[in-house]
């Protein structure tokens, strides 16, 4: 069993990426596993180099190896993947801002939505000498500055921002995902229509689902920092009317109820969702 996936790594990040990198994150098995588990939606895309034995994605009944070593993940929406690990696993990466894969690969979110891709589907950048870089390393955590490194060059290249679409993001995060779409439309100041088509397509998934999975992520990340907290109290602490509402929202992004969950075998994916960053 995998005890760890998605543990935050204590790493300093640049301050010129800071807008770009939630958190660093590593999981790893000392030893062979045969495990499969559900991915949820968190809100993130992920920039992950996988080591070790090559996982299985299961996403609406098709099975692919890992398509790299070096990856990124797109948004969750409509389906829940699983990742299927049988070997000796390990991964390190970063939760990116949900605008990175557009400013910083010039790639919209909604273009990889469910799956992974590899860097080099995506990028004018050779990534040979990063992945020969990445396998020489015996340390996880020595993959950390390689990859910095690699996004510091990308940086080098970004696209323009999308003012009113930052500052959208920056609302919802304030908010911890308890705000209305009718409000971020009327600050953008651009019509509904033009809103959600625009965000949908960068970000890779609609306005409305995208503040509940926030908002949801938000409960956990003050759960994985205590367990003895009240599911039900943090529900209404960020933004709930009441235990229904909160209730049918988890089942819904989660696919069972928050108790059954957290009394599952998949617990310990928590650790990956509760990782908000802002």
């Amino acid at each position: 069993m995998i005890k760890k996936f998605a543990e935050k790594v204590d790493c300093k990040i640049p301050d010129h990426l800071k807008p770009f990198i939630v958190v660093g994150i590593h999981g790893e098995t000392n030893e062979s596993v045969d495990v499969s588990f559900p991915i949820f939606p968190n809100g993130f895309p992920v920039l992950i180099n996988v080591f070790g034995d090559s996982p299985k994605l299961h996403v609406a009944n098709k099975t692919n190896f890992a398509p790299s070593n070096l990856n990124l993940a797109g948004q969750i929406y409509g389906t829940t993947p699983k990742m299927e690990v049988k070997g000796v696993f390990g991964q390190i990466g970063f939760l990116l801002h949900p605008l990175t894969p557009y400013y910083l690969f010039h790639i919209k979110g909604s273009s990889f939505l469910n799956r992974w891709i590899s860097l080099e589907e995506i990028s004018n950048i050779h990534f040979e000498k990063v992945l020969k870089e990445l396998n020489t390393c015996t340390n996880a955590l020595d993959r950390i500055p390689i990859l910095l490194r690699m996004l510091s060059k990308l940086e080098m290249n970004k696209l323009p921002p999308i003012r009113w679409l930052d500052e959208c993001l920056s609302t919802i995060y304030r908010s911890n995902g308890a705000v209305s779409v009718s409000s971020l439309v009327e600050k953008a100041e651009i019509s509904t229509r033009h809103f959600g088509r625009v965000f949908k397509e960068i970000i890779g998934v609609p306005p409305k689902f995208f503040c509940k999975v926030v908002q949801l992520n938000s409960i956990f990340e003050v759960l994985n920092q205590s367990e003895n907290e009240s599911l039900l109290k943090l529900a209404l602490d960020y933004g709930y009317y009441d235990q229904a509402h909160f209730i049918h929202d988890f089942k819904k992004l989660i696919g069972d109820s928050p108790e059954r969950f957290l009394m599952s075998k998949d617990a310990y994916v928590k650790e990956y969702l509760g990782n908000k960053g802002f």
